[in-house]
Order: C-alpha cells, then structure tokens, then sequence
C-alpha cells in the first residue's frame, strides 16, 4: 500500500478509505483509570473548555487552512510511560480535522517510520510496546475538503518506554573497608543509576555506561551498614527515562568466617569455624554439584555437624554470616570449604557398628548396620577440668546396676558400658533433668558420657562389648 510508504511531505489521500481497511480506530483524549483527563491546560480538552467559557472566544470560528498553510503540531510530548506503553499528547489545532502518527521502531536498524493511527484528538495511549525500547514518531495535521485530504509538515519526536529491572544484583566480595557488587546487563539500557544509603541518609552516588556491570566501593567503616540501589536508564529526545530501582543491603567487613579444623568423620561432615567480628549469626548451605545450594542450618554458633552423608561422595559447603540491622538479615561474604564424606577417623576405618560422641554437639549417634539406631543429646566431662578423652575406643563391659566411685563423688547408675578402663563410659543419668547444649561447660560430668536413662536403657540391650566408641 503506496499509503504506507509514501514520504511525509504534504500529499493528498483518503483517509476513510486508510480506516476502512486497516482497521485503525480514531482515539479519544487519553484518560486516567479513573476516567478524567490526563492532558494539562495547554491541551485541546482543557482549551476547548476555557474557550466554551469565555465568551470573548466563544463565537470565534476555526480557522481555516488550505494545503499549503496547514500549520504544524506544537508541544509534543510524552505524558506518561511504563515498560511497555507510552501516552503522548500535543497542543490542539483547531480548524484540522484529525492527526496522522507514523513510528518507527529504533530498536531495528532496518525499522523505517510506518502510518500507526490517525487519530482526531491531540493524544494518544500507544500500547504492547517492547519493554526498555525506543520509538521515533511523527505526527502530522490533516485536512478534507471533501473529496482530497492533504496532510502538513510532521513533527517529530524520540520517546522511550522505561528499562526493565536490573536482574542479579548483588554484593561479590568485601573486605574490611570495600564492598563489591555485580549486576546483569540489561541490553536496553543507555547505562545505570546508583544510589547508597550510609547513615540513614541516600544520595546520588554513581553513574555507569551501558557495559559497566561491577562496582566496589572503597574506604567503607568497618561493622556499618550501607544500602545501595540501582536502576536502568534510557536516554531519548526528551530527557532521560529510569526504570524500577533494585537494592541490596551490606554491612563492611562481614567476611565469611576462619575455617578451624573442620573436617569429614564417621560418614559426616563437622563444620568448626572462628567467630567473624560482625556477625550475629550464620547461615550453612551445601551443594553436591556447586549450582544447586540447599541450606542447612540458621545457628549462632560456630560449629555444626550435618547427618550421615553418602560415603565417597564430595559435597561442598558455605557459610554466610549475617547482622541484623532495622530488623533485616543482612548476609555478608561466605567461606567456602569441600570435603569428601569418609568413614575414616583417627586413621582408621570405621565399621557399619559403633558408637559416635561429638564433644562440640553433645550429642551422641549409636549406629548398627550402617544406619541410625539410637541418637540422643548428652552431657560430657567437665569443660576444661574433667574433658572426655578424644579417640578411637571399645566398649570392654557392662553392668546393670553399677556403683561409680571417684575421689569426691559415688553415682549409682543403672546401665554401666565403660569404654576406657573402669574409669570412662557411657550411662544413664537420671538426676539430670537436660541434655545437651552447653551444660557441659560448667556442670558436666567427671569424664563420662551421660545419657537419658530410657536412651541408655535401650542402648544396653543390644550393643555388645567390643563394640568401637568414637569420642571426637
């Protein structure tokens, strides 16, 4: 159709006969959702208004133009955008009879401008728009005089709807004194906008062309939070266009806690790790193939043993520590450990059957056949004065019931199973009301493991002497 392609300097056409075949639908004024006006003052709604109700206007007659004076469209503007729309609006001509838009896509290099609507009113509501895209339009005056339409000079503009998200931003790395942050390129951006909160307070911060993608901040105070936002923008011919504002949260110095000894035992992984200053807490994921992480555990303390992991097989893990701060969990830089599950301790090969103590859990596996038979919390030595020993043991006999005599203590127990001597084993406690947790650490025992009497119970039915006690 010559009508589409034709140039853009005055022509003649029929423009009922453009309607009647595309299917293009003259367009009211835009409106809100609410349904009043959108366009300001200047615009034809308001003007027609102001001129009903003036009466030194109200029996002035439009002018009128032939094809050759038929004036151009002032005040062409964008009056609003999202990602994928934009309402325009321009100043009303009286005495036309409508406006013809043309577009062109200037996302494709190969786009050239194409009739888009015509319309008679000075707005339009232009949708399903490619999301952080540019469009060049050009609106043209028009008159009929019945048998020929001619059309004016165009006026033409650049407009752009708004950037989408920034996707994947998120802090890299950090020291004491520097954070670093990365982003995802967002291939409609003109370039990036960011912001940083220090002290309660925002600013404008940095500014970034379209192919920057990280940024670390230096010279931060170490345990302070710091909030950052960016944004994506476009440029066109009327000024720049932000999009939606991403943010994280940081806090400088919260690194990824000192790794202290952990190490793979007995089938099972035990995470100990020095205190990170700032942190008030850690988060513990893990991953067989360092792409899908599962967490762990949320703990405030600095040790933590996962259950029986498969033999052989290599599992990775990261600790996060995080500070709260305004009531959120602000997670700081990770350590990463790897550590292949094995049976081995001690530099021995454990069996399918034995007996498992961490002194750092205080808590005890009895293990038969490879799988779990009994767990329970318990209470070991006395934290510094009576510690269980460490190492790799045997249950030498039972006894049900049993006296225990020390140089300042006699206990009578019910079920006795020494696994060091006469001196150290496992038994029930029955005048302890708790297990587990720090109880050791001040009120723990002259060396033994103390069990829950109903844990002990079932534990001497069925282990047998000889039986290996792994106290670590």
């Amino acid at each position: 159709m010559l009508l589409l392609t034709r140039s853009v300097s005055p022509k003649e056409m029929n423009i009922d006969a453009f309607v009647a075949s595309k299917g293009v639908k003259e367009t009211d004024m835009i409106k809100t959702v609410a349904g009043d006006r959108y366009f300001a003052v200047s615009t034809a709604d308001e003007a027609q208004k102001a001129e009903a109700d003036d009466p030194a206007t109200a029996d002035q007659e439009a002018p009128t133009y032939t094809k050759n004076s038929i004036p151009q469209v002032t005040g062409l503007s964008r009056l609003s955008e999202k990602t994928d729309s934009l309402k325009i609006g321009w100043d009303e001509i009286d005495g036309v009879q409508g406006y013809r838009i043309y577009r062109r896509d200037d996302n494709d290099p190969e786009s050239d401008y194409k009739l888009f609507s015509v319309v008679n009113r000075a707005g339009l509501d232009i949708r399903n728009l490619g999301k952080g895209s540019k469009y060049s339009f050009r609106v043209a005056p028009y008159i009929s005089d019945g048998s020929k339409t001619y059309e004016g000079e165009p006026t033409e503009v650049t407009f752009g709807t708004a950037p989408t998200d920034v996707e994947g931003f998120q802090m890299t790395d950090e020291t004491k004194t520097t954070i670093s942050m990365s982003w995802e390129k967002n291939e409609r951006a003109d370039g990036y906008l960011m912001e940083r909160c220090y002290r309660g307070k925002w600013s404008d911060y940095q500014e970034f062309d379209a192919d920057t993608t990280e940024f670390t901040d230096t010279d931060l105070e170490p345990g302070k939070a710091y909030y950052y936002r960016i944004q994506a923008y476009r440029d066109d011919s009327t000024g720049r266009l932000p999009g939606a504002k991403t943010a994280i949260r940081t806090v400088a110095g919260l690194l990824g806690p000192e790794d202290k000894n952990s190490a793979s035992k007995l089938g099972r992984v035990s995470l100990d790790y020095k205190d990170s200053k700032y942190a008030d807490g850690y988060l513990i994921y893990y991953s067989k193939d360092k792409e899908d992480w599962e967490q762990l555990t949320d703990t405030d303390r600095t040790h933590y043993s996962t259950s029986r992991l498969e033999d052989g097989e290599t599992y990775w893990f990261r600790i996060y520590p995080y500070r709260t701060v305004d009531g959120h969990d602000i997670v700081g830089a990770y350590t990463e450990m790897d550590f292949v599950a094995n049976k081995e301790i001690y530099d021995k090969t454990v069996g399918d059957t034995y007996v498992e103590v961490s002194l750092s859990d205080q808590h005890m596996w009895y293990i038969v056949d490879g799988d779990v038979y009994l767990e329970s919390d318990c209470v070991t030595g006395n934290y510094g004065s009576a510690d269980t020993p460490k190492g790799y043991f045997s249950v030498n006999a039972k006894m049900s019931p049993c006296t225990l005599k020390g140089d300042d203590y006699t206990s009578y127990v019910t079920y006795w199973m020494p696994f060091i001597g006469g001196g150290w084993g496992l038994h029930d406690a029955d005048w302890r009301s708790s297990f587990g947790g720090n109880i050791y650490k001040g009120n723990g025992s002259h060396g033994c493991v103390n069990l829950p009497p109903k844990i002990a119970k079932e534990m001497y039915a069925v282990i047998e002497v000889g039986t290996p006690v792994i106290v670590y």
